[in-house]
């Protein structure tokens, strides 16, 4: 695939995630759909450029994406935060998991940062269980999670989505403090 035809997919790609995201940290069920072209458009990146637990996370974004907004109902409500115990649960098992699946991608594939590429790939899928299921907590997470991720797309030479995971990050910051209360 040509430069120019791969930078155009980084750009949809780029754009489709931005309006995700701002639309879900506002609370607009129109942001599932954005989700959900983002989800193709990154499978496609992910595949080209060998980051194959991305690519893995990007199928169940689609997945989850329809159950957010299956999940939506009559009205947007945040549950009250998780127990701590809860979270250490979560972060233990995907340590766990991030050791098995880093392992796997260095012993079985090409990947090129196989550990980085499994942390943000199982970190990602917590916090996205935690986000459809409306768990303010979530946006710490990929608060995490996208400063990790700005490195893995800038070693990978795919500086523009490196750029919106820095966004995403702001993003993040104002989505939990949107969703936990703290901007009302």
């Amino acid at each position: 695939m040509s430069a120019l035809r791969l930078n155009s997919l980084e750009i949809s790609a780029v754009i489709s995630s931005l309006l995700y995201t701002i639309l879900l940290s506002y609370e607009s069920i129109w942001s599932w759909l954005f989700a959900i072209l983002a989800s193709i458009l990154f499978s496609i990146l992910c595949f080209r450029r060998k980051i194959y637990a991305e690519l893995a996370l990007q199928a169940f974004y689609l997945a989850t994406a329809v159950y957010g907004y299956l999940n939506w109902g009559a009205e947007f409500k945040t549950l009250p935060p998780l127990d701590l115990n809860y979270h250490l649960y979560i972060v233990a098992a995907c340590v766990l998991l991030i050791g098995i699946s880093g392992y796997a991608l260095s012993h079985f594939t090409d990947s090129k940062l196989p550990y980085l590429d499994s942390f943000t790939t199982i970190s990602s899928i917590a916090a996205t269980i935690l986000m459809v299921n409306f768990y303010p907590e979530n946006w710490i997470y990929w608060i995490v999670i996208d400063t990790v991720s700005i490195w893995l797309y800038f070693q990978r030479g795919l500086k523009l989505s490196a750029l919106l995971f820095l966004i995403y990050t702001l993003l993040s910051i104002n989505g939990y403090l949107l969703w936990s209360g703290a901007l009302s």
